[in-house]
């Protein structure tokens, strides 16, 4: 293998002396399809820095659900009661719903008319009400409850609510305001208007109607994108949370490889639950080689310098969140978030004999309790040359990095991933890939980092949502205040935790209102402190307080922490605080739960964990 990358280095070394006139770093629209549809050909535009001036990226404000590439497969799923497919040839508009989209997006925020403004699109008469299903699911008191101008309206003066009366209450004198007719009858009141044919009706029968938040309508969350008017022809960058790019970081792919790889560690592909720098061992791993875009040689080492992106077609990692986690046996293809959450971008199939590589979306299933996986795709984006630059995303250069290789030892300096107080400690944590299907092993003093982490978390958040919001909370005579943030309900007051989000443009203001009480949404969360942030801090403080209470003695057994008792001891600081007292029963704030206790029962999960591991 060694050999075969040797001569694969240098024909390309060769190939870029002789052919030098070939475009060098062109990005080319996939030329992938699927089930013999038509090329993908998204519009683009260029990365508009001073130093990736030759990066192409699509360009969402042309860009709709109704005019992206179609799914190449078919799927379904049933999950207690909740049912939800997708068919193959379709486009996103066609089986994503508003909930789906609506962290990414917040379509809720829109009303017919400003997407209509937006469109610049001169008459919603133009749309039956059939046309919009969501309306016809109303209830007459529903609609005079967010119509607040309905109410006064003579129902003879509103076509369809006129007809829905004279059809299920003939009697009714429709002379008479809306307010007046429904108030004493509850059984008119939950008239819906779908109970008669709206295909001779518009949107403009119905006063008023487009000014209307969707989120006032009920049910709005299980409305498909195709369902509202326009809102399919919207671009994607025209949403109250449009698609932009995620950071500016671009990396240049040095090397494509094939089928044949099966070892890689220092990856940038992930999940939101897993990190973006899960290694891929054991089993096929195409991958894409990365380099800075300076391509500096070895004497210069960039942060992507030799990294992989793997592919999501061989590799799989977790997913999903919540009642709808399990979906697709929790996992989805490998891969990144460089435009947010509304869906993913995975590297698919690599050739190295043409040196290129196709890439694809995938998307997800979400609701009030959980989101699935991204598993819905593959819907084909871009293809790649070898030399072309690629389009990373947020990337932290300070990001944790994966497991390393097997029982190799490495000094890990504190703060290395993100800076804490104590950034002069050094700790040595052994780190093993195990041959079942657990996590990567992390160990230090013998505790069994990985398993300790998903024992805390489970505790802290049971879903293990990173978007997760916990209490306000001020400690040291409200010297410091601010909100658990994230799967390991992390307070945003710490030291590392401030320094991270500081990082990023607008985080010094985001933490002020943290300080303040002020409830982030999980678009926010994602932006200033992912996934991959959240684990690196809380891995840096995990693994220096088990270094430290190491050295602490016990004073039950009068000797120096160790074993379950370290293990124990550890979560009692992560809940109560380094200076806590050993096995108090002093509660937290809500009284919920007491030091000794919340030990306890993290010991448990972790004891079952490592047994299981």
């Amino acid at each position: 293998m060694k050999i075969f990358r040797f001569l694969k280095l240098l024909l390309v070394s060769v190939s870029l002396v002789l052919i030098v006139w070939i475009k060098p770093w062109h990005l080319i629209l996939s030329n992938a399809q699927v089930s013999s549809k038509p090329k993908n050909d998204l519009p683009t535009r260029l990365l508009g820095t001073s130093t990736t001036t030759n990066t192409l990226l699509p360009d969402w404000s042309r860009i709709s659900f109704s005019t992206m590439p179609v799914i190449g497969e078919s799927g379904s799923i049933n999950v207690d009661g909740i049912e939800r497919s997708f068919a193959q040839g379709d486009t996103p508009d066609k089986y994503l719903t508003l909930g789906d989209i609506d962290e990414a997006l917040q379509p809720d925020l829109l009303s017919l008319n400003t997407i209509a403004q937006t469109l610049n699109y001169p008459d919603l008469e133009t749309f039956t009400l059939d046309s919009f299903p969501l309306l016809g699911q109303q209830t007459l008191q529903e609609l005079i409850n967010f119509v607040p101008s309905l109410g006064q309206t003579k129902a003879a003066e509103v076509p369809p609510i006129a007809k829905l009366l004279q059809t299920k209450s003939p009697q009714t004198n429709l002379d008479r305001p809306l307010r007046e007719i429904v108030a004493p009858n509850s059984t008119l009141g939950e008239l819906k208007l779908n109970q008669i044919n709206l295909s001779s009706y518009t949107v403009g029968d119905i006063p008023d109607i487009d000014t209307v938040q969707l989120s006032n309508f009920t049910g709005w969350q299980n409305t498909l994108i195709k369902d509202v008017p326009l809102l399919n022809s919207l671009p994607l960058a025209s949403f109250p949370i449009g698609i932009t790019s995620s950071g500016n970081t671009v990396a240049r792919i040095d090397f494509i490889w094939g089928k044949a790889e099966k070892r890689r560690l220092r990856t940038v592909s992930g999940s939101d639950v897993e990190g973006f720098a899960v290694p891929c061992s054991g089993q096929s791993c195409p991958y894409i080689e990365l380099d800075d875009l300076e391509n500096s040689g070895r004497n210069i080492r960039g942060e992507f310098e030799g990294r992989s992106w793997i592919s999501g077609k061989y590799q799989k990692v977790k997913g999903g969140w919540g009642c709808l986690k399990g979906v697709n046996g929790g996992k989805e293809p490998t891969g990144r978030l460089p435009f947010g959450s509304a869906f993913k971008v995975v590297v698919m199939e690599p050739d190295e004999k043409t040196d290129t590589v196709d890439t694809a979306l995938f998307f997800r299933f979400k609701n009030i309790c959980g989101a699935t996986p991204y598993f819905i795709g593959p819907v084909p984006f871009m293809t790649y040359r070898v030399n072309a630059p690629i389009f990373i995303g947020a990337y932290n250069s300070t990001a944790p990095t994966s497991t390393q290789v097997r029982t190799q030892k490495s000094n890990i300096k504190t703060g290395a991933s993100f800076k804490s107080a104590s950034n002069s400690a050094k700790l040595e944590v052994t780190q093993t890939i195990p041959q079942n299907n657990c996590e990567p092993t992390e160990t230090t003093q013998g505790v069994n980092l990985a398993a300790l982490g998903k024992s805390i978390s489970e505790q802290e958040s049971s879903d293990g949502d990173y978007n997760s919001v916990g209490a306000y909370t001020c400690v040291d005579g409200e010297a410091n205040c601010g909100v658990a943030l994230g799967k390991h309900q992390i307070m945003s007051y710490g030291s590392d935790v401030r320094e991270q989000i500081s990082h990023f443009v607008g985080g010094e203001e985001f933490l002020a209102k943290l300080s303040q009480g002020y409830q982030p949404s999980g678009t926010e969360l994602f932006q200033f402190f992912p996934p991959e942030a959240q684990d690196a801090v809380f891995k840096t403080r995990i693994a220096s307080s088990v270094n430290s209470t190491s050295q602490e003695i016990d004073p039950t057994t009068k000797k120096a922490f160790s074993g379950e008792r370290l293990v124990e001891r550890v979560t009692q600081k992560y809940f109560g605080g380094d200076s806590s007292v050993v096995d108090s029963n002093a509660k937290d704030i809500f009284g919920r739960m007491s030091l000794k206790n919340y030990g306890n029962d993290v010991l448990e999960r972790y004891k079952q964990i490592a047994f299981e591991c």
